[in-house]
């Protein structure tokens, strides 16, 4: 069986953080989602994912879109990827 997950992406940062959603359904998994959604300010974006197959992906609407992020030095994109 998969888990239900969230990538959450904040303005700006190049890491990611995950969050572990406690759901057993694509519709629990996506209100778990939006309660994440309340719960984390300033969030850019929230990809909701069962396993490898992504869901729904959920943008903050108070920030517009997404900027692109800055290129990071090839060392320090090895050193973070690990």
């Amino acid at each position: 069986m998969d888990s239900y997950y969230c990538i959450v992406n904040l303005p700006g940062v190049p890491v990611r953080d995950i969050c572990v959603l406690d759901a057993a359904s694509d519709p629990a998994a996506e209100q778990a989602l939006h309660d994440v959604a309340r719960r984390w300010v300033g969030f850019e974006t929230l990809y909701l994912y069962c396993g490898e197959r992504v869901v729904t992906v959920l943008s903050n609407p108070a920030l517009g879109f997404a900027e692109p992020l800055a290129d990071l030095p090839i060392p320090v994109r090895f050193a973070t990827a690990a």
